[in-house]
């Protein structure tokens, strides 16, 4: 009987650890429901786990020198957030973390993404603490961008198909510098207050193409190949206008020429710009030029 009881205690406690790395707290008296105990029973288990469990307050414990999200989540919660794990998993619930480590020793499921930049663990080793110190401080920074020195206000480093970004003002002028192209990078005393409109538009605008002033952009998608387009969006906030036999219209908005362009040129000859007319010019002197080049001698 003895064993028996200290085998049920055993399991119990086995349980308690994994709903704490799970989701990063317990609750004393969700602990006594689940598993039909009394409140000194749960108290002796919890004392049981004291070295490595602690009580913080209204029958909630945690493990010690864990780090907890706002929400009370569990390490593996904020690095998914980190990792911007819906777009592969939207649905994480305890089952998924459950069988994550079976998954990845099985080797069924593989996640593939971008190639990083050859550069980018000299970039981060070389620029990261940096950055994160003077946009937690609000400090001014100079840089050395493609061989000219800058003076820009940091707001945000992001991360983009494996190109690492640092999206700051210069001259009040929202921009995003490439991290490979970061030659230097020095933190000033100056301080400088962050722009509510800027902080606004980073958070609605995840894309290192962000600006103040886009355009609107209009395309024809042929049927052949508009079931690509409608599966998941490949244009800048795109937006589908039009269904029809021979394919789809589509809008989207674009921050500068250079980030629209080749997202249509690699579609050829199966999308059409219908507008901006300067757009439409631009893309059809631009296959001139290069098919004159072609055919040069």
């Amino acid at each position: 009987m003895a064993n028996s009881t200290r085998s049920r205690s055993a399991e119990r406690l086995v349980d308690i650890l994994v709903e704490l790395h799970l989701n990063g707290v317990v609750n004393r008296s969700a602990l006594m429901e689940k598993f039909k105990i009394t409140e000194r029973t749960v108290y002796r288990d919890l004392n049981a786990l004291s070295p490595i469990v602690e009580h913080t307050g209204n029958g909630l414990y945690r493990l010690i020198h864990t780090a907890q999200s706002t929400y009370g989540q569990g390490l593996h919660h904020t690095i998914s957030n980190f990792l911007n794990a819906d777009n592969f998993f939207p649905e994480r619930h305890t089952d998924f973390w459950q069988k994550l480590e079976s998954r990845v020793d099985e080797n069924h499921i593989l996640i593939l993404g971008n190639d990083a930049e050859h550069t980018v663990q000299r970039d981060i080793r070389r620029h990261l603490s940096k950055i994160e110190k003077s946009i937690k401080n609000r400090n001014v920074c100079q840089i050395v961008y493609k061989g000219k020195t800058r003076l820009i206000n940091p707001y945000k480093l992001i991360n983009q198909k494996n190109i690492w970004y640092l999206q700051a003002t210069e001259n009040s002028r929202l921009k995003s510098f490439s991290l490979s192209q970061i030659s230097w990078l020095d933190i000033q005393k100056s301080t400088f207050m962050p722009e509510e409109h800027v902080i606004e538009l980073l958070e609605k605008r995840l894309d290192p193409w962000v600006s103040e002033s886009t355009f609107e952009v209009k395309v024809f998608i042929n049927r052949n190949i508009s079931h690509y387009f409608q599966r998941r969006n490949l244009l800048p906030e795109q937006e589908l206008l039009g269904e029809e036999s021979g394919g789809v219209t589509l809008r989207c908005l674009a921050a500068h020429e250079n980030q629209i362009l080749p997202l249509l040129f690699y579609w050829l000859p199966n999308i059409q710009i219908l507008e901006p007319v300067w757009l439409k010019e631009k893309f059809v002197k631009t296959l001139e030029a290069y098919l004159a080049q072609e055919s040069a001698p």
